[in-house]
């Protein structure tokens, strides 16, 4: 009795199967695809705002950067055209030259630092080590004629007045 039921029903389940496949087409045809659709918008919508975000981070960088340099620029130019260092009885400014001739010592000062200035040169050495051009008590590369801002380190070329960007 048992057995006749499992064969009534397996043959009811092909006949079932049978009328689908006829009146639907075959089985592969009639399961649902699963698509993938909300995982690729997603995706898409992710890689978006992971380029935006890119984008923008790349902006501000760059201008900062600019605004760095813009400022160095101007404090170049500021500071070429000042020499704060006043004269006193021993240092007298020496016309021709702009700096300062101690008279006791006779050697050349440096009126924006007050270091000693190379008379063959015209430029002074820091303690550190470090070239500055006395007229802008900037630092002074001698084998690029680039001038770096102390503060910020900017180098700057004063030919093209444009800031030098160290290719990597």
């Amino acid at each position: 009795m048992q057995q006749d039921k499992i064969i009534i029903q397996t043959t009811k389940t092909h006949r079932a199967r049978l009328s689908s496949a006829l009146s639907y087409g075959a089985l592969g045809r009639r399961r649902a695809v699963n698509t993938n659709v909300k995982r690729l918008i997603g995706s898409v919508v992710l890689a978006a705002v992971a380029g935006v975000g890119c984008i923008g981070y790349g902006f501000v960088v760059d201008l900062l950067l600019r605004q760095r340099e813009t400022a160095a620029v101007e404090a170049f130019q500021q500071q070429m055209a000042t020499n704060p260092l006043p004269e006193t009885e021993t240092r007298v400014l020496d016309e021709e030259t702009g700096f300062l001739v101690d008279s006791e010592t006779g050697e050349w000062i440096d009126p924006q630092t007050g270091f000693i200035i190379d008379p063959e040169t015209m430029l002074s050495t820091d303690p550190d080590g470090n070239v500055i051009d006395p007229r802008l008590d900037w630092f002074y590369d001698p084998a690029t004629g680039y001038y770096t801002d102390p503060s910020s380190g900017v180098t700057i070329d004063p030919v093209t007045m444009k800031p030098v960007r160290d290719e990597q």
